[in-house]
């Protein structure tokens, strides 16, 4: 882990900074959304949320999923969310948030480590290639109607 950055759990303060750094992948979640949210997910552990600071100011978040597998004996985990504010991309911080998620996964006893990246982010591709993740399977879905 870069020691240049503290990284720590999120708490029921920090809607505004995850926000924030959503608002860099392009979501434009409001702090109310993203507090609803939070709610559902706070109190389990199969839900951790990190957030990577320099000094005092959010840098980056990682959100993961770790959850056991009807027909698998390990719990596997996955990243649902990564994102390093603009303004410091490319200063390890987005691999120190991975390596932050891996040593939780790990603490679960998983023993894999998913995530799903956006067809359109070559970037984000190349870089968790560069982490060693390969693509392995077809994602699809299917939106469920409302009625």
């Amino acid at each position: 882990m870069c020691a240049k950055y503290r990284i720590r759990h999120a708490g029921n303060d920090d809607m505004q900074v995850i926000s924030n750094l959503m608002h860099g992948l392009g979501f434009n979640h409001t702090v109310e959304e993203i507090l609803r949210r939070w709610q559902l997910v706070r109190d389990r552990i199969s839900h951790p949320v990190l957030i990577a600071y320099e000094e005092e100011t959010a840098v980056g978040l990682i959100a993961l999923y770790i959850t056991p597998l009807l027909f698998y004996p390990e719990p596997l985990a996955r990243i649902t969310t990564l994102v390093v504010a603009p303004n410091y991309r490319r200063r390890g911080i987005g691999r120190s948030l991975v390596a932050a998620a891996e040593c939780l996964a790990k603490e679960a006893g998983c023993d894999t480590i998913e995530l799903t990246t956006g067809n359109h982010r070559k970037g984000a591709q190349a870089f968790y290639r560069s982490l060693g993740f390969e693509a392995l399977a077809l994602r699809m879905e299917r939106r469920l109607s409302k009625q």
